[in-house]
C-alpha cells in the first residue's frame, strides 16, 4: 500500500515487513539508551571558501533542510505499525532541524559522537567542525549501507551549492511525492505467500542468539591499503577469478579460525552474505532518490574449517555471484515475517555468544559519493568516508569500501567486549591475510 493522505498535508503508510522487523531489532535496545544495528555514515572534506565555524554552521544547516526537501523521508516517524509523515512549511522544518543537526565543539571526535549517539524519532545530521566532518545517523529500519552514504552525498551536494550562493528557493509542501516505500510494495510481493515463496523462505531463515551484557559505545579501528596495494590487491584478485569483496569475506574466516578457542577450531565460520537489492530493482527505486529507504537482504552461508582461504573465497563468489534470485527477492516479506515471529517469541541465548568477525561491504563507494562537487565557484573535495553500525553485542563487523583508490578496511566493536589495541590488530590481520593469501606480502 503506498502513501495516502490521511489528513491535509499528513501523508501515511504501513511499515513494510522488512521494516518492521529490523525495527524490532533497533527498538530492543531503547531501553538502555542504544539502537542496534543503527547505521552512521560520514565524510571528512573541505571547502575552497574560507568559512569560519558560524557560517560553515549556518550553510550546513540549510544544506540539511534540503536533503529533508529532496529526502523526505528522513523526518518520518514512526508510531505503532504506521509511518507518517507531514509536508513541511518554513516553520515548521526549522524546527525539524534544530532538532535533528547538531553542531558539535571543536574538541569532539567522529569517534566519539558515534560512541554516544542515542536512539531519534527522525535521522539525525552532526557536524564536526574540529574536523571538517559530516556525519548521518538513521536507525537501519529507515535506509541500509548503500542508502545512507548516498544521504551523504547529498547532503554533501547541497551544502556546496548552498556555499555557492545561488541555491534555489524551497517551495514546501510537494516534497511527500519523493516519499519512499517499502521493498515489498517496490518488488509488488503477494500478501499471502505462494507455495514457491515458503520454500525459497525456508532456505534463508537461520538465527543465533545474542547475550547483551552491559554494551557500552560503538568504537572501531581502520586500516587503509596505499593505492598501489590496492591496485596489486585487485589484479591478483581478478587473476583469481574473485571479487575483492569475496577475498576479504575469506580473510574475516580466517582471522575468526585464528583466534577461534582449541575447542572451536575444527568449527564451520558462518556469516552473512549481504546483498544490496538496489541494483535489481526497476528505476527510479534503483537510484539515489531513494536513499531514505531499507532496499538490502541476506541470509546465513557457513564454510567448514577445513577449508583453505581460496576456497572459501571461491565459495563466496559463487553466493555473491547467484545470492540475488528471484526467489530471494520474492521472499523478502516471508522472510521478514517469519523472523520477526521467532524473534517475538524470544530466542535462547547461547553461551558463549557468538564473536565472529561477520563482513559488510559497499564496493566502490565513489558510485555512492563523488570525490569532489563544484557549483558556480564553490568547490568541495571529500578526503575521506566512513561507515559503520552500532553494535550491542560481542560480534564484531569488518566494513570494506574503497575510494580514491584505496582499500579501507574498518573494524566495529563495542567497547565493552574488546580493546582498541586488539581491534586494530585484528583489522590489520585481515589486511595482511588478503595480502599474503594473494601472494603479495611486502609488496606495495
Amino acid at each position: 500500500m503506498s502513501w495516502s493522505e490521511e489528513k491535509p498535508g499528513l501523508w501515511q503508510r504501513p511499515i513494510g515487513d522488512n521494516e518492521k522487523f529490523i525495527k524490532f531489532i533497533g527498538d530492543r535496545s531503547h531501553q538502555i539508551g542504544r539502537e542496534h544495528w543503527s547505521v552512521t555514515s560520514g565524510a571528512k572534506f573541505t571547502l575552497n571558501r574560507g568559512l569560519n565555524i558560524s557560517e560553515l554552521s549556518k550553510n550546513s544547516f540549510d544544506a540539511w533542510c534540503k536533503v529533508r526537501f529532496d529526502h523526505p523521508s528522513i523526518a518520518c516517524t514512526a508510531e505503532a505499525d504506521t509511518l507518517s509523515y507531514q509536508t513541511g512549511s518554513n516553520d515548521s522544518v526549522i524546527s525539524w532541524a534544530n532538532e535533528t543537526f547538531k553542531v558539535h565543539d571543536l574538541d569532539v571526535t567522529a569517534e566519539d559522537v558515534i560512541a554516544n549517539l542515542r536512539p531519534s524519532r527522525y535521522i539525525t545530521a552532526h557536524l564536526l567542525p574540529g574536523e571538517n566532518t559530516i556525519l548521518i545517523h538513521a536507525a537501519h529500519w529507515r535506509t541500509d549501507g548503500y542508502g545512507s552514504l548516498q544521504l551523504v552525498h547529498a547532503f554533501l551536494n547541497s551544502l556546496c551549492e548552498v556555499v555557492s550562493g545561488n541555491q534555489k528557493a524551497i517551495q514546501w509542501g510537494e516534497e511527500w511525492r519523493r516519499l519512499t516505500p517499502s521493498i515489498e510494495e517496490v518488488l509488488d510481493i503477494p500478501v499471502t505467500a505462494t507455495p514457491k515463496i515458503l520454500a525459497a523462505t525456508k532456505e534463508c531463515v537461520a538465527l543465533a542468539g545474542d547475550k547483551q551484557a552491559a554494551p557500552a559505545g560503538t568504537r572501531s579501528a581502520r586500516f587503509c591499503l596505499t593505492e598501489p596495494e590496492t591496485s596489486a590487491v585487485a589484479a591478483s584478485c581478478a587473476e583469481q577469478n574473485i571479487s575483492l569483496t569475496s577475498a576479504v569475506h575469506a580473510s574475516c574466516a580466517k582471522l575468526t579460525h585464528m583466534q577461534a578457542s582449541p575447542d572451536d577450531r575444527d568449527k564451520h565460520y558462518t556469516s552473512t552474505m549481504r546483498f544490496s537489492l538496489r541494483p535489481h530493482l526497476l528505476p527510479p527505486y534503483s537510484g539515489p532518490g531513494f536513499a531514505a529507504a531499507l532496499y538490502t537482504g541476506g541470509y546465513m552461508f557457513p564454510v567448514p574449517a577445513s577449508q583453505s582461504w581460496i576456497e572459501n573465497a571461491r565459495a563466496y563468489e559463487r553466493e555473491y555471484g547467484t545470492g540475488i534470485t528471484e526467489d530471494f527477492l520474492q521472499c523478502r516479506r516471508q522472510y521478514a515475517e517469519e523472523v520477526l515471529c521467532i524473534l517475538q517469541r524470544g530466542v535462547p541465548p547461547v553461551d558463549p555468544p557468538p564473536s565472529e568477525v561477520d563482513i559488510s561491504s559497499v564496493g566502490d563507494a565513489e558510485t555512492l559519493v563523488s570525490p569532489q562537487f563544484t557549483h558556480d565557484g564553490a568547490v568541495l573535495e571529500v578526503q575521506d568516508l566512513n561507515i559503520g553500525v552500532e553494535i550491542l553485542t560481542r560480534q564484531t563487523y569488518c566494513f570494506m569500501w574503497t575510494f580514491r583508490g584505496r582499500l579501507q578496511l574498518q573494524l566495529a566493536y563495542n567497547e565493552a567486549y574488546y580493546e582498541q589495541d586488539l581491534a586494530e590488530r585484528m583489522v590489520k590481520i585481515i589486511a595482511e591475510t588478503l595480502k599474503a593469501e594473494l601472494g603479495l606480502w611486502g609488496k606495495s
